[in-house]
């Protein structure tokens, strides 16, 4: 198999993986979180431990966390969502057990590329192998996604000290020019922070969640309705979740807008999950500015509204973009695509840590430097891969200040461990959740 070399800078912070281990919880979402007609009834959560020894010699360990959700990352297929989720999962300890065969040596970045430049040929031959069609490489990327972050955490708590604190020319290998030529010189420490030690959360709305309703649903992680979510956590910035079709879509979207458009700073932004071609999408939009015209002013954003993959003409987009910023999520799962998406008509891309800590890394630099617009988002994060998530969006200068953290409402039972060693993360008061402290490592334990 094809090794991509990296030619860098030797330093003393240098690791390299003598061993990777991988792990999987089951975690069951409580009600299920529908996403343009899919209902995600449970999602897995991954994690990777790595054992690691640096050029002096001396020991040391990392974990990273991530979301494998199937639902999400690969919604189509003839095989059924166990047995996807099942691959990913084999995915998860055929590339860990790669990054130990590999034998980098460097910082996160340098072991990391090999790894992700070998991607899609593990997937093929994954596919390959059990005889079916292909893994898209958003899955093959969250597979990839633990892996990346342990080796961050690792490096970092070998240094003893915050991982953001060491994405400079003094701890790096090697500039990021490799990922477009005008990173030369660059460092993804030159576009963080300031850092912030409370987030403003913006809650998702399902597409099958209620608006109205007092109380906890039987079953349900937290308040039955949009309205008590409010009540209860003063929650203003708002997600929607939309169906793909066009009349109830413009309904819903006057209906949030009507009850919470007097929310101080709210804010609404809408996510139909690819559900959306062109043409039905320019209607839902003239539907809802003929309901309500504020309502379709009120719109900060829109993700990733056509499947993955969909070219959409240039006047039809420059058109949508100039009703508000159009960003890249699902579609986006390389970061060859970043040259490109500013002439396609693309406002900017969505990170998430769920896709790794390099990728995210790599994607916030380059996004700054060709002038995209990012957003932090969830994937429905637990334990500690939310402990990564709000970390991440605590040190990166997002355009919009706000970060999804819908866990809280879908999977509360899976933060228990989370709430005993970080209860302030596990706690939203006044639309705000606190990351006051910083973690040597990504994560506090």
């Amino acid at each position: 198999m094809h090794v991509a070399s990296v030619q860098c800078r030797e330093l003393p912070g240098d690791i390299r993986v003598v061993d990777a281990e991988a792990s999987f919880t089951d975690i069951p979402l409580t009600p299920p979180f529908v996403i343009s007609g899919r209902p995600m009834a449970h999602l897995t959560s991954a994690k990777v431990h790595v054992a690691v020894k640096t050029r002096a010699g001396t020991s040391g360990h990392g974990s990273g966390a991530g979301i494998l959700s199937v639902p999400w990352s690969w919604p189509r297929s003839s095989l059924s969502l166990d047995e996807r989720d099942q691959l990913l999962r084999e995915l998860v300890r055929t590339l860990a057990a790669r990054l130990v065969e590999l034998q980098g040596v460097g910082d996160p970045f340098t072991l990391w590329r090999p790894l992700e430049a070998e991607l899609g040929a593990v997937l093929e031959a994954t596919a390959q192998r059990a005889g079916f069609e292909e893994i898209p490489p958003l899955a093959g990327l969250l597979a990839l996604g633990a892996i990346d972050s342990a080796l961050h955490d690792a490096w970092s708590r070998t240094a003893g000290r915050s991982p953001y604190e060491m994405y400079t020319r003094e701890y790096m290998n090697q500039d990021m020019g490799w990922v477009i030529p005008e990173l030369a010189g660059v460092y993804p420490g030159d576009y963080l922070g300031p850092r912030r030690s409370a987030l403003p959360v913006q809650h998702a709305l399902g597409v099958g969640d209620p608006l109205q309703g007092a109380g906890r649903k039987e079953g349900a992680a937290g308040p039955a309705g949009l309205e008590d979510w409010i009540r209860t956590e003063g929650v203003a910035h708002l997600k929607l979740k939309l169906a793909g079709d066009p009349s109830s879509d413009a309904k819903r979207i006057a209906d949030v807008y009507a009850l919470a458009s007097g929310l101080p700073g709210a804010t609404f932004s809408l996510d139909p999950n690819e559900a959306y071609s062109i043409e039905a999408l320019e209607q839902m939009l003239d539907e809802l500015a003929a309901r309500s015209s504020r309502a379709a002013s009120a719109i900060t954003y829109l993700e990733q509204p056509f499947p993955r993959g969909t070219v959409i003409d240039p006047a039809r987009m420059d058109r949508l973009t100039s009703r508000f910023p159009v960003l890249m999520d699902e579609g986006y799962s390389s970061l060859g695509q970043l040259a490109t998406l500013r002439e396609q008509g693309w406002s900017g891309v969505v990170i998430k840590a769920a896709k790794g800590q390099c990728h995210a890394m790599a994607t916030l630099t380059a996004a700054r430097a060709l002038g995209l617009r990012v957003a932090i988002q969830d994937l429905t994060t637990v334990g500690a891969a939310l402990e990564h998530s709000l970390g991440l969006g605590a040190e990166i200068g997002a355009d919009w200040p706000q970060i999804e953290y819908n866990s809280r409402q879908y999977a509360a039972d899976a933060n228990a461990k989370l709430a005993l060693r970080r209860p302030e993360l596990i706690s939203v008061r006044d639309g705000y959740v606190r990351v006051d402290r910083v973690p040597v490592g990504l994560y506090s334990s």
